[in-house]
């Protein structure tokens, strides 16, 4: 008799239902699987076969079909294993299901029986577990924070998930909502209070982090460009735990570490990375690392020397917060909320506006400076800052007195304060708002919410005419 255990396959970044149907019937013996099946799916037989027998049950002499539906989907991977060995073991009547609710599985099969994790069981288990399902999977993927609803049965082995599916105890259930319960971060790589000499930058540095604005960061090698960029992820407030469930769930789906830190994610790619490295695509339709980065940081290090292609491409997601990609007929949407921390010499040399005149770049170099970014992405970074070689020795200048730790809960505390009572702009003077509303709607839009993170911060409810004024310093180019 035909028997079906739910699974999932992996599209983009999400878990897409799919039916594991397994008709074992007499005839010559063969094993044939249909439903658009990749090569690492068609081999999952000959894994299976070693499995359960690894886990003292009998390879059925008879003909066995199995359908993966729905069958216009792809199916890839080995994450089909444990579906499939178990609609073999329930279809030749070798053992029952005698628990409650519908049964769920993924999970690759080892020769000796093992189950073993899979890229992206994170995401796969979610609509699984949304839907009621009793979810058998790895292990070591049954702790991973995000795993609510529906009831986590972790099994390490092929005879465990068979005992579970008989109603036997394997292992104790998991509470996955309690996951989350690691402590606050203390640890810092880079103190901010170590950049000696950039006052206004260190400024625009946490304004970024209380606001989550992109920031641009402009200026001659060695004034502290990359450091100051690496301190913002440093003053990054913690994730939540919703952000941390959606954070684990894309690192998972690309066979990143998903361990239990509550610090937000950090991607530095190097300068010669593709268009669908950066925002994602490619034959597989997989993220970027701009979804890699989201609820964190991207940084840009040197952005004068990336593609110009590359580059481009960031224009709608940085305006929309994800990415949307259609190849072939397939639309994928991958989640892309990061911030994006860029540095860059103004030319190759980095001295082109340096007092005494001693760039010496070529033409062609001075076009792979930060100031030959073309406008429109310019125009998507609402802190643009010059930075400069401080006149006095750094050596004799003092530390600065924001740490590290200090500007994070300063920016956990504005953060809370725009979601819960968002600063308004009525303290501007007509004059002020004379000079803001001659400007375009993305400049009125970015100087306007970067005054309410100033007023904020200073603890003011009503934005002012200071607090649009630094708005506009910091905006840079057009003033």
């Amino acid at each position: 008799m035909p028997t079906s255990v739910a699974s999932t396959a992996l599209v983009g970044i999400d878990g897409v239902p799919v039916e594991v149907e397994v008709d074992v019937a007499p005839g010559i013996p063969a094993t044939r699987i249909v439903g658009l099946p990749d090569t690492a799916v068609g081999e999952a037989r000959e894994r299976i076969r070693s499995a359960i027998r690894a886990a003292g049950y009998t390879w059925p002499a008879r003909r066995i079909t199995i359908n993966l539906a729905p069958a216009d989907l792809r199916k890839s991977g080995g994450s089909f294993d444990l579906a499939i060995a178990i609609g073999i073991l329930l279809a030749s009547g070798q053992i029952r299901h005698r628990g409650k609710g519908t049964l769920a599985a993924i999970g690759e099969l080892a020769l000796d029986g093992r189950v073993r994790n899979v890229p992206g069981a994170l995401p796969l288990a979610l609509p699984l577990l949304s839907a009621g399902h009793r979810v058998l999977l790895p292990a070591s993927v049954a702790a991973l924070p995000g795993l609510c609803g529906g009831e986590v049965i972790p099994v390490g082995t092929l005879a465990d998930a068979a005992l579970a599916v008989e109603g036997g105890v394997v292992g104790a259930q998991l509470s996955p909502e309690n996951a989350l319960t690691t402590a606050p971060s203390v640890d810092v790589t880079c103190e901010l209070a170590s950049i000696r000499g950039q006052p206004i930058a260190t400024r625009a540095v946490l304004i970024a982090a209380c606001g989550r604005f992109p920031i641009l960061l402009e200026g001659p090698p060695g004034v502290g460009k990359s450091m100051l960029a690496r301190a913002l992820h440093e003053i990054l407030p913690d994730l939540t735990g919703e952000e941390h469930s959606e954070v684990a769930s894309i690192a998972s789906a690309g066979g990143h570490s998903t361990e239990l830190s509550v610090r937000p994610p950090l991607r530095a790619p190097h300068h010669d990375i593709t268009v669908a490295g950066l925002i994602g695509g490619g034959p597989r339709m997989m993220p970027g690392e701009l979804t890699w980065a989201h609820r964190g940081l991207l940084l840009l290090d040197e952005i004068g020397e990336f593609r110009r292609d590359s580059l481009e491409a960031l224009r709608e997601p940085l305006e929309r917060g994800s990415v949307d990609l259609v190849r072939a007929g397939r639309s994928v949407r991958f989640p892309a909320d990061a911030i994006v921390a860029a540095t860059g010499n103004p030319c190759g040399c980095g001295e082109l506006e340096h007092p005494s005149g001693t760039c010496r770049c070529l033409p062609a170099a001075r076009r792979r400076g930060s100031l030959s970014l073309s406008a429109p992405i310019r125009d998507r970074f609402p802190l643009r800052v010059r930075l400069a070689r401080p006149s006095t020795p750094l050596a004799a200048l003092p530390r600065g007195e924001l740490t590290t730790l200090t500007a994070r809960e300063r920016a956990t505390s504005v953060r809370a304060a725009l979601v819960q009572q968002p600063a308004h702009p009525d303290g501007m003077t007509g004059a002020t708002r004379r000079t803001v509303e001659g400007l375009g709607v993305r400049a009125w839009s970015q100087i306007e919410q970067v005054a309410t993170v100033v007023a904020l911060l200073d603890g003011r409810d009503v934005v002012g005419d200071a607090d649009v004024a630094e708005a506009i310093h910091l905006h840079g180019d057009h003033w």
